[in-house]
């Protein structure tokens, strides 16, 4: 159970209830493959979450000018970061596998399937197995780890930048950050999933 009350609809004012739904996208389906990535793919599962009322904005919610602030900022770093969808997918993943967020994995799976990244490019984030990605998903699953881990070093860096310009670099590191810190906010507050988690392993996929 959450150490903070989950807000409700009726603890915001009427002008701030739409900041508790979801930011999945408008079609709730997945890109097509993109040319000369191995990391897209068509799952054949729907996970879309607009339906869905998550506990992250419900939990956020308790402080209604931080909810505002930093979906504006989420949607920022999700849309300028200069990364494909897929590609913004692999650095969450890797963020939440990395800091063994469990809440940012059950959700970002279910988005990164939305996308199209294929089970298999999941499972190697899960795994620890980068090698099975792309070069360029390698490069930013590998950095993400690096960066989570504060051991970002001149051969991460220089191996993220042979495959992403410096704003695209500048962006992975922001997402990755962003992610980094709401994990530490759902561990500190113990925050709950709202279905049977996932699995690293996406047993329950």
């Amino acid at each position: 159970m959450a150490r903070i009350d989950y807000a409700d609809p009726e603890d915001l004012p009427a002008e701030k209830r739409h900041l508790l739904d979801s930011m999945a996208n408008e079609d709730g389906g997945g890109d097509d493959d993109e040319p000369g990535s191995d990391d897209g793919g068509d799952s054949g599962a729907a996970h879309d979450l607009r339906s869905d009322r998550l506990n992250v904005y419900r939990l956020l919610g308790r402080n209604p000018a931080i909810l505002a602030g930093f979906r504006e900022y989420l949607g920022t770093v999700w849309t300028a970061a200069g990364l494909t969808p897929h590609e913004r997918e692999l650095v969450i993943l890797a963020t939440a596998r990395a800091t063994d967020s469990r809440y940012e994995w059950h959700q970002h799976v279910r988005v990164a399937l939305d996308e199209g990244l294929r089970v298999e490019t999941i499972l190697a984030v899960a795994r620890g197995e980068p090698d099975r990605l792309s070069p360029e998903g390698a490069a930013l699953v590998d950095y993400v780890t690096a960066f989570v881990a504060g051991a970002v070093d001149d051969d991460a860096h220089d191996r993220l930048a042979t495959h992403f310009d410096e704003p695209t670099v500048l962006g992975v590191g922001a997402l990755a950050g962003n992610y980094l810190g709401l994990a530490h906010v759902f561990d500190a507050l113990d925050v709950d999933l709202e279905t049977e988690f996932v699995g690293w392993d996406l047993a329950n996929l």
